[in-house]
C-alpha cells in the first residue's frame, strides 16, 4: 500500500485548496493555446482533426497521476506529430484504416520503449543531448512545417519533400487562389500579434474563421472546410499488433521517445529549478511512457511535455498538475457539446496555424546566439537542422542524436569537486593554499563559501554543476553572502554551460548571494566576456586567484536607495520590486537592484549599451553591475504596479500586497520566508498605526 502511495499522486504532495483558483484559470490559459494546436498537430499527422483533442483527453490525467513535475502541461506536440507522421508512413498511405492502426501500434511502442528507459534508469540521457542540437532539430521540425503548409494556405495540394514543395510552389504559384490565401494571411498576422500582445492568436484567429465562414458562406468561395466532426468521447480502442508493423515502427518509436525524453525533461528540470522543487527523471519517464499509451488506446497520438503551455501555465500562477486534469475535463467538454463548430473551420486556417507553429519552432534567436558566442556549436546545430529539414525527421533525429553523443564522449561526464571553505573552515588540504604565509593571522570571515570544479564545464556536466553548486549552498550552517567560484580546473564553458552559469547567477541573487569567480586565466575571462557573464556578475567579481577573492571579501553594504538615486531615472518611469523593495521597508538587505520601468526607460538604458539578457522563459531583463531592469515582473508590469505603490525616501517601491502575490506565484523556501517578514512588518505597522 505505501509503496502505491509513493508512486501515484506524487506531484500533488502538499497541495493546498487556496492554490485551485490558480490552478483553474491557468487551465483555461493553456485550453485556449492546446485546442488550436491539436487541430494543427493533427494534421501534421495525417488523422482526422479530432484526433489532436483525444491526445489531451486521459493521457494528461494519467500523466498527472504518476508524475513527480508539478507544473509540465502535455499534449500532441510538433517535433513528435512529424515524426509519427513518417512511422505511419512506413506502414501504410495516410487516410487509410492500416495508417490510423499503425499510429496507434506506434504509440503503445513508444510507451514501452519510454518504460524501457524508465526501468534502466535512463534519464541522465537528457544530460546528453546538447542544447544546440537541440535547437538546431527543433528549428529544422520548423523549417519542414513552413515550407510544407504554404501550398494549402495559397489553395494548392502539393506531395512529396522538401524539394518537392518548393519546385511545386516554383512552378504552380501562378495557381494560388485568393480567397485561402487572404484568410492564411490573416490568421498568421492575429497569431503573431497575439505573440506580441500575450493573447492566444492561435484560438482568436480559428474562432474568426469559423464566424466569417459560417456568416459569409466562404465554402461556397472555394475555401475548403474540415467538415463534421465525430461529437462525443471517444472509445477505447486496441489496435491490430503484429510483429511485422512493430518492426517496421519500433524505429520511429525509438526516435521519438529520445525526442519526449529531451524536451519533457529539459522542461521538467527548468520548472523544477525556479520553483525549487524535487523531480524524478525516471518517475517522469514512466509517467509520459503511461500517458502515451493512454493517448494510443483513445485514438490520440504521441503526447511530449509542451514548453509554451507549461510556461503559459506557469505565468497564469498554475501550481500543480490540476491544471492538466481540468484542461482535459475542457476538452471534453468540447468534444461533447461544441464539435459542430468544426464544420465551419477552413482548411486553410488550420494550414496557417501549423505555419505560426513552424515559425515559432525555428529558434532564429538562439541560433543567432550561438554563432555569435560558439560558431562551432552552431556548425553543429546547422547540421542537425538541415539533416531534419532535408531528410525528414526520422532520419534527422536520428543524426541529431549521434551529434550530441560524439560532442559527449570528447568531454569527461561527472568531475570531482570540493569545498574549499564553508562555515568559516577550511578544507585541509587547502589550508597552505589559501591561508598562505599569514596562517596565524587570517581567519575566515563569516558568510564567505568557496566551492572548486575540477573540470571545464560543458553541456554533459552542466547540469551537475548547478546542483553541486547550490547543494554547495544549502548545505551550509550560516547564512551564505558571497559564492566564489574557484575557477582553476575550468579552462573552457560551452554555450550550455554559459546559460547554467548565468542560471546560478540569477539563483543566487534572487536569494541576495552575490557569485564571483576565482583563478580566471585570461583565455578564460575572455570567454566569460563573449558570453556577457563578465559583464553580469561585475568585473569587480572576478578575480585572478582564490586569496585575491578572500582578501577582496568585505560586507560593505551600499544601500539600495543609495543605488537607486545614482541611477538618476525620473520617479515616474520606474517602481522597485522584490528584494529591493524589502531592503526600502526595513524588512531586510539585499545585493541586487530589481525594477521594473517603462519601456522608454527601457529603450534609452538598452540603448546606453546596458545588456540585454533574454532568460530560459522567454524573459528580457537588462543587468548591469548588480542592477536587474525589467517591463514585467510576475506578470505585473509598470502601470499595474504604480497603483499600490508607495514612496519611501523619495523612491516609488510596489506594495505589500502586490509583493506577496508575487512571492506566492514564485513559491520557493527563500520567498516564503519573506513573505513571513513582509506579515510581521504588516503587523508592526498596523499596531504602530493603532499606538
Amino acid at each position: 500500500m505505501q509503496q502505491l502511495k509513493h508512486l501515484l499522486l506524487p506531484s500533488f504532495k502538499g497541495y493546498k485548496k487556496k492554490w485551485l483558483k490558480s490552478d483553474l484559470m491557468a487551465a483555461l490559459v493553456v485550453t485556449a493555446i492546446a485546442i488550436p494546436e491539436s487541430l494543427g498537430f493533427a494534421i501534421i499527422v495525417g488523422l482526422p482533426v479530432q484526433a489532436g483533442l483525444y491526445c489531451a483527453l486521459l493521457a494528461p490525467i494519467i500523466f498527472a497521476i504518476f508524475t513527480s513535475s508539478k507544473h509540465l502541461v502535455i499534449g500532441a506536440d510538433s517535433a513528435t506529430a512529424a515524426l509519427v507522421a513518417a512511422g505511419g508512413a512506413a506502414v501504410a498511405a495516410a487516410g487509410t484504416s492500416e495508417y490510423s492502426n499503425a499510429i496507434a501500434v506506434l504509440g503503445l511502442v513508444t510507451a514501452l520503449v519510454l518504460f524501457a528507459m524508465s526501468a534502466a534508469r535512463l534519464g541522465f540521457l537528457a544530460d546528453l543531448i546538447s542544447k544546440p542540437v537541440l535547437i538546431g532539430f527543433i528549428s529544422g521540425v520548423g523549417v519542414q512545417l513552413l515550407i510544407g503548409k504554404l501550398p494549402e494556405m495559397l489553395g494548392l495540394h502539393a506531395s512529396g519533400g522538401l524539394f518537392d514543395k518548393l519546385s511545386f510552389l516554383a512552378s504552380n504559384i501562378q495557381h494560388a487562389e485568393l480567397a485561402p490565401a487572404i484568410l492564411s494571411a490573416a490568421i498568421v498576422t492575429i497569431v503573431i500579434l497575439g505573440w506580441k500582445l500575450r493573447w492566444p492568436g492561435a484560438l482568436i484567429g480559428l474562432g474568426l474563421a469559423i464566424i466569417a465562414t459560417k456568416l459569409f458562406s466562404l465554402h461556397d468561395l472555394g475555401i475548403e472546410v474540415v467538415g463534421s466532426v465525430p461529437q462525443g468521447l471517444p472509445a477505447f480502442h486496441v489496435p491490430h499488433i503484429s510483429w511485422d508493423v512493430v518492426t517496421e515502427v519500433l524505429p520511429v518509436a525509438l526516435s521519438i521517445a529520445i525526442v519526449i525524453l529531451a524536451q519533457s525533461l529539459a522542461v521538467i528540470r527548468n520548472s523544477a529549478a525556479k520553483h525549487e522543487e524535487k523531480v524524478d527523471d525516471n518517475k517522469d519517464l514512466f509517467a509520459l511512457g503511461m500517458a502515451n499509451g493512454a493517448s494510443a488506446l483513445v485514438g490520440g497520438f504521441a503526447v511530449n511535455g509542451s514548453p509554451p503551455r507549461t510556461s503559459a501555465g506557469e505565468m497564469a500562477g498554475g501550481r500543480s498538475q490540476l491544471v492538466n486534469v481540468i484542461m482535459a475535463l475542457l476538452i471534453g467538454l468540447v468534444l461533447l457539446f461544441a464539435t459542430g463548430l468544426f464544420e465551419y473551420v477552413p482548411s486553410a486556417a488550420l494550414a496557417a496555424i501549423v505555419f505560426t507553429i513552424g515559425l515559432h519552432l525555428v529558434k532564429f534567436h538562439d541560433l543567432k546566439d550561438i554563432f555569435i558566442v560558439r560558431q562551432g556549436e552552431f556548425t553543429v546545430a546547422l547540421a542537425a537542422l538541415s539533416a531534419v529539414a532535408l531528410l525528414g525527421v526520422q532520419k534527422g533525429v536520428m543524426i541529431a542524436v549521434a551529434l550530441s553523443l560524439v560532442e559527449r564522449l570528447r568531454r569527461q561526464y561527472r568531475p570531482s569537486d570540493e569545498l574549499l571553505l564553508h562555515d568559516q573552515k577550511f578544507a585541509d588540504w587547502a589550508n597552505d593554499r589559501l591561508r598562505g604565509s599569514h596562517r596565524k593571522q587570517f581567519n575566515a570571515p563569516p558568510g564567505l563559501l568557496v566551492y572548486r570544479f575540477n573540470e571545464s564545464l560543458f553541456f554533459e556536466n552542466a547540469g551537475y554543476f548547478l546542483e553541486r553548486a547550490t547543494d554547495a549552498v544549502a548545505s551550509t550552517k550560516e547564512q551564505v553572502i558571497y559564492f566564489v567560484l574557484d575557477a582553476g580546473a575550468i579552462n573552457d564553458v560551452d554555450y550550455t554551460a554559459s546559460k547554467t552559469l548565468r542560471q546560478l547567477y540569477n539563483q543566487l541573487s534572487s536569494d541576495d548571494v552575490q557569485l564571483a569567480i576565482a583563478h580566471v586565466s585570461p583565455k578564460l575571462r575572455s570567454l566569460l566576456k563573449r558570453y556577457g557573464l563578465v559583464e553580469l556578475i561585475g568585473a569587480e567579481h572576478i578575480y585572478p586567484s582564490v586569496r585575491t577573492a578572500i582578501d577582496s571579501y568585505t560586507r560593505t553594504h551600499v544601500s539600495s536607495a543609495y543605488r537607486i538615486h545614482t541611477l538618476g531615472l525620473p520617479k515616474t518611469e520606474y517602481v522597485v520590486i522584490s528584494g529591493s523593495a524589502l531592503e526600502l521597508m526595513g524588512i531586510r538587505q539585499t545585493n541586487d537592484v530589481d525594477l521594473v520601468v517603462s519601456k522608454k526607460a527601457y529603450d534609452e538604458l538598452r540603448d546606453n549599451k546596458w545588456k540585454e539578457y533574454v532568460l530560459d522563459d522567454g524573459k528580457k531583463i537588462l543587468s548591469q553591475h548588480g542592477y536587474k531592469i525589467m517591463l514585467r515582473w510576475m506578470g505585473h508590469d509598470l502601470a499595474r504596479l504604480k497603483k499600490t505603490a508607495q514612496t519611501i525616501e523619495g523612491i516609488p517601491v510596489m506594495g505589500l500586497d502586490d509583493l506577496i502575490d508575487c512571492k506566492t506565484q514564485m513559491g520557493r523556501k527563500k520567498d516564503i520566508e519573506d513573505i513571513k517578514l513582509i506579515r510581521k512588518h504588516k503587523k508592526a505597522q498596523k499596531e504602530s498605526g493603532k499606538a
